[in-house]
């Protein structure tokens, strides 16, 4: 499904859940039967009470091109420098999550003054427009990174921040099955050790998977665990940033504008890592092996994204 098709299902489920949820699930037989399974995962997803503010969201995301998919952590350096009154117009049109965090890392002095919901609301357009003008020159817009990448590796900028640190550990996992493989069944058993029960056996799942991936994949990923392990940080982190590092390589000197907008989606510290790394390996990344990581990285995200379905 296309990314402007899933948008205007998006808004069609959204607007059908104004007459209740119960209403918009006897719309799923009038759409196609493709359609059908996406809309119905729109109901229950939105179907808490929470439809009308994603609706204004949505909408505002138009306005204010990827705003709401920009890590708050980087707004936050930003807001600190505008007005109560832009700072309120800023916080109308993001969702909640993203209020939430600058509301409590904002300065008490700036929060106090901050106007209410209803002036916040109604501002005139030529405002906004000062406004989102000012926020855009600091960042990457979305619709550029789609006007230069290939169509199917864009399904990763629509990733929401949690979905996007889920892929990370996901990739995590498996880059660190492939750095494993042929190893001594004793040293195996050391590594598993050190993770949850859970991962462990992920990993060792994954171990056997990948059993016929080719040589150089099986070193590349060693030497992403070297480029890791540099200090104890922990076995969760470490994984996270693994798949740091795993996405780092898919990307090529010519992907600069998708870095930015993948690390623009980043806090601010891990944005800072996923620097670090692409700038130790994008030099070295030949093109088939670039092709190899941004199909390996697809193919995770449509995984996770069945797995989350079927829950």
């Amino acid at each position: 499904m296309q990314t402007e098709e899933r948008k205007n299902l998006r808004v069609i489920g959204l607007l059908s859940l104004s007459e209740g949820k119960e209403e918009a699930l006897g719309l799923v037989e009038y759409m196609a039967t493709s359609q059908q399974q996406a809309l119905k995962n729109i109901l229950e997803k939105y179907g808490d009470g929470s439809a009308e503010t994603n609706l204004q969201a949505l909408a505002a995301g138009d306005d204010f091109f990827g705003l709401p998919e920009i890590h708050p952590g980087w707004l936050l350096a930003l807001l600190k420098e505008e007005s109560p009154r832009v700072i309120g117009v800023v916080l109308r049109h993001l969702p909640s999550k993203q209020v939430r965090f600058l509301l409590e890392h904002l300065p008490k002095r700036l929060t106090m003054k901050l106007p209410n919901l209803i002036e916040a609301f109604y501002v005139p357009t030529e405002l906004l427009g000062v406004v989102r003008r000012r926020l855009e020159k600091h960042f990457v817009s979305f619709r550029n990174a789609r006007q230069t990448t290939p169509s199917d590796f864009e399904q990763i900028y629509n990733l929401k921040l949690e979905e996007l640190e889920a892929l990370f550990y996901d990739l995590g996992l498996s880059e660190l099955a492939l750095s494993l493989i042929d190893s001594a069944r004793p040293m195996l058993k050391v590594v598993l050790n050190r993770f949850a029960i859970c991962d462990a056996k992920q990993i060792l799942k994954r171990v056997k998977q990948f059993q016929e991936e080719a040589g150089w994949f099986l070193k590349d990923a060693r030497y992403s665990v070297f480029q890791v392990g540099q200090e104890e940080i922990g076995p969760s982190r470490f994984l996270s940033e693994l798949g740091l590092v795993s996405v780092a390589k898919s990307l090529r000197p010519e992907d600069e504008t998708s870095f930015l907008v993948l690390r623009q989606k980043m806090a601010p510290e891990k944005a800072h890592l996923f620097k670090r790394y692409w700038e130790e390996v994008r030099t070295n990344a030949g093109v088939e092996k670039v092709t190899k990581r941004k199909t390996w990285i697809l193919d995770h995200c449509n995984r996770l994204n069945e797995e989350k379905n079927e829950r």
